[in-house]
């Protein structure tokens, strides 16, 4: 089987306004300011302990935040906090310096996360932290889109007035056909697409999909799955989609990838992985 994919069938167009919200690592994402204006709800899939992008997001945007996550809870948050303090000493005597480091790295964003989880996601400010993963069904554990979608029809936003942000680990494969009945209501998508090396087919499927409503608008390649064996690919990427009403006159960019002062490492210690698109 096949297990590698033609990247310059990616390429993004090119647009003078992409701006970088969230973190300068893993968690951070490249996406256009004319979404961010357009945005009056924003659907964010996966956050665990790191919710920069949102609040980066709502530093430029006074919209409304529905967040979804079962894995959250704060006591896992507190548990994490311990195993990660007990790990970093051991490391250090072990020699293992960077390991270490990164450990009380660690404790430091679940211990944020334990002190700040209840501080950021609070109705009064339309902050909604919703305690379910995003399926096909509706249940305790799972949220569909078209559950989302009635929900937040209740306050009529208008078309082109979603962003979605999603890092769901494989799950984007099952549940983005989903959105194409709303998709005049979403301005962009930023997601994480992971495995790309057993999922090529499902990946290829779900751009197809989209293209027919969105354009891509950046991609970087997350350095932490490194590249897929014998080959220049990487194994994770992260996409930016932005609908094909916000653009006029679209024309591939011939940029460098990763975009200095937009792309960052997702981790801070290992080099970026370079895109060819053109070439």
């Amino acid at each position: 089987m096949n297990k590698t994919y033609d990247l310059k069938k990616y390429r993004p167009i090119h647009l003078d306004d992409l701006t970088h919200l969230g973190r300068n690592g893993d968690g951070g994402y490249a996406i256009s300011a004319r979404q961010i204006d357009k945005t009056e709800i924003l659907l964010s899939f996966g956050i665990f302990n790191d919710w920069s992008f949102e609040a980066d997001f709502l530093k430029r945007k006074d919209a409304k935040l529905y967040a979804f996550d079962k894995s959250v809870s704060l006591p896992l948050f507190t548990m994490k906090v311990i195993e990660s303090l007990l790990k970093a000493p051991v490391h250090l005597l072990l020699g293992h310096t960077v390991k270490a480091k990164n450990w009380l790295r660690a404790s430091h964003d679940y211990l944020y996360a334990v002190f700040n989880f209840k501080k950021f996601f609070k109705p009064s400010l339309n902050r909604f932290f919703i305690h379910k993963f995003l399926g096909h069904i509706d249940n305790e554990t799972y949220i569909s889109f078209d559950a989302i979608f009635k929900e937040i029809a209740a306050f009529t936003p208008p078309n082109l007035s979603v962003f979605i942000k999603m890092d769901i680990e494989k799950w984007e494969y099952f549940t983005l056909p989903d959105i194409e009945p709303f998709v005049e209501k979403i301005n962009g998508l930023a997601v994480e697409f992971h495995e790309l090396y057993i999922a090529q087919k499902r990946f290829e499927d779900i751009i197809k999909m989209l293209s027919k409503h969105f354009y891509i608008a950046h991609v970087h390649a997350n350095n932490c799955g490194g590249l897929i064996h014998s080959s220049n690919l990487p194994e994770l990427l992260e996409i930016t989609f932005i609908n094909k009403a916000l653009v006029e006159n679209a024309v591939l960019s011939s940029r460098s990838y990763p975009i200095e002062g937009i792309d960052f490492p997702n981790n801070g210690a290992l080099e970026d992985i370079k895109l060819d698109f053109i070439s």
